[in-house]
């Protein structure tokens, strides 16, 4: 399709429990889109979207939420009130921050931020602790949050193509960890521990 807006009665749409907007032309998304509160499945996928209306922090029954392939720069600072969200991927976007709320985000298993500008991560990262699978690789990272390791649940972390010099200590503290990709960094020492 090429849809470049929804009109703002889709708001109203307030049973819909999935909605599929990929491959469009969107560019922003109504103030109202929070009212889609049993919105469970959400994906925009290829479209536009350079910001997120605040009231998309309201959609409390989201769970799974595709955002690849668009040009966010920034979350919502709200962004941490989507509590049962389980599945994330932000891939292919313009990201050089998350906000701090995103530790909030205590159900979270699997996040995918591919292919961003993320040069930190927000100290409340380390909260992620249902997270069994993240995908960092192709960001400008320098530095790992010292809380890194209280990511328990992980299993698979990809960090290629950052810049990391060093790993926090707490790094080995990652003892659920199967996969680990850390190729083209800045790496020369690994933590003693």
């Amino acid at each position: 399709n090429q849809l470049s807006t929804l009109p703002d009665s889709f708001g109203q749409l307030q049973a819909l429990l999935s909605l599929e907007l990929s491959h469009n032309e969107l560019g922003t998304l109504p103030e109202n889109f929070g009212h889609l509160q049993a919105l469970s499945s959400l994906r925009l996928n290829r479209n536009k979207l350079s910001t997120l209306p605040e009231s998309f922090s309201e959609l409390w029954a989201l769970q799974l939420l595709e955002l690849n392939n668009n040009e966010l720069s920034t979350l919502p600072e709200s962004f941490g009130q989507l509590r049962i969200l389980q599945s994330l991927e932000l891939n292919f976007n313009q990201l050089s921050t998350l906000p701090e709320s995103f530790g909030q985000l205590r159900v979270l298993q699997s996040l995918e931020l591919e292919r961003n500008q993320l040069s930190t991560l927000p100290d409340s990262f380390g909260q992620l602790q249902a997270l069994l699978s993240l995908e960092l690789s192709h960001n400008e990272l320098g530095t790992l949050p010292e809380n890194f390791g209280h990511l328990q649940a992980l299993s698979s972390l990809r960090l290629n193509r950052n810049k990391l010099s060093t790993l926090p200590e707490s790094f080995s503290e990652l003892w659920a960890l199967q996969l680990l990709e850390l190729n083209n960094n800045e790496l020369s020492t690994l933590p003693e521990s």
